[in-house]
């Protein structure tokens, strides 16, 4: 019987004990896999939501820990929209904004005179008029997860807002936004003369793209950045990563511990096996690779598990209320590859302890041991 058989008979004489060492270390990779690529998606699905825009550059207040954190006059805008190469320049101001049944809805506001309502994919309905008040078009995400259709009624921070338009758009987050006049949200959170972030669109064939921003910047107090810069830049976002980072680690960690609990049990148990392997010869790096094989399949049909689980949850995660709405579950081979890498060398190192234990037996005690 070759190592491989050895190791396979052996975990299938402790059935149980295999199947729950197996079964922590795939809940532990699923885990972290699913943490992983939380924290990625949130990224990505907003990275998309701003790009879907058109922007070039979002301009932001200086020193804001986050994209909530800042507020900008209302009359940095057209200070922006006069610099040379600036093809267009439009405020916004977004929040997270209380609705009906105590769900938060991400809402926008934007100008009358706005060109981004003019990119606003319609299914159905209009979009607001000069100087309407007290209109919104929602997502069509949004408009399915609040039970609205057009002509309802929305309250929004207490105010209530008529349905007239339900949009397509194709990201995720966008398709759960609620798009209000922008004066009608100010006036609703106490934010009048205020936006969040100015959208900036360069003209085509300008002489060069960081003329404009470095004159963006010197307007003072903001900062102007593409979209991956900004989220890169993000506090929360930040915060997130490495959160989710901390996490996956302990949840590898304590499934490699599993496996380490699990060998050492084993190795008590099979000391008569190993003395007998001692006495007829087999070398100490033999009997180690005995003992580490089967950590290591152990870890390998864990991880397959953890995989599955991973693959299981970005299928359910959409269906959660409110928050699958916003935003996506994608794991990928390049968020798999690491994570796998790190169970297989923690479980590795998990299995050398009993593996180390076993070749310090000598024969000849181990063979009297019951």
């Amino acid at each position: 019987m070759n190592l491989v058989g050895l190791a396979l008979r052996n975990l299938r004489r402790r059935p149980v004990r295999t199947g729950l060492s197996i079964l922590g270390i795939g809940l532990a990779v699923g885990g972290a896999l699913a943490l992983i690529a939380l924290s990625h998606s949130i990224q990505d699905s907003s990275r998309e939501a701003i790009n879907e825009l058109g922007d070039d550059f979002v301009v932001t207040q200086k020193g804001a820990s986050d994209i909530f954190g800042g507020f900008i006059p209302e009359a940095t805008i057209k200070r922006v929209a006069a610099i040379p190469g600036v093809a267009r320049a439009s405020g916004e101001l977004f929040m997270f904004a209380p609705s009906t049944d105590q769900r938060s809805v991400l809402t926008l506001g934007w100008p009358d005179a706005s060109y981004l309502w003019k990119t606003v994919p319609l299914r159905e309905g209009r979009l607001p008029g000069p100087g309407e008040r007290h209109v919104a078009v929602l997502g069509d995400t949004a408009a399915a997860s609040l039970g609205k259709k057009l002509d309802d009624e929305l309250t929004l921070i207490g105010e209530n807002f008529r349905v007239i338009g339900i949009s397509n758009y194709t990201t995720v987050i966008n398709r759960g936004l609620v798009l209000v006049p922008l004066v009608d949200l100010q006036e609703a959170s106490y934010r009048m003369r205020q936006v969040t972030v100015i959208h900036v669109n360069v003209e085509h064939g300008a002489a060069a793209v960081a003329p404009v921003r470095a004159a963006i910047e010197a307007l003072g107090n903001v900062t102007a950045a593409t979209a991956d810069e900004m989220l890169k830049n993000d506090r929360n976002l930040a915060i997130l990563d490495a959160v989710s980072l901390a996490i996956s680690i302990i949840a590898v960690a304590m499934g490699a511990l599993s496996v380490l609990s699990a060998l050492v049990m084993a190795t008590q148990e099979r000391t008569r096996e190993i003395g007998i392997f001692a006495a007829i010869g087999w070398s100490n790096a033999r009997i180690m690779a005995s003992i580490v094989l089967e950590g290591m399949l152990m870890c390998a049909i864990g991880c397959v598990l953890g995989v599955l689980l991973s693959f299981l949850a970005a299928f359910a995660f959409p269906h959660i209320p409110a928050i699958g709405n916003l935003i996506s579950f994608k794991p990928s081979v390049a968020l798999i590859a690491p994570i796998l890498g790190a169970a297989f060398a923690l479980c590795l190192l998990g299995s050398l302890f009993p593996a180390w234990r076993a070749i310090r037996m000598v024969p000849a005690e181990a063979l009297r041991r019951l």
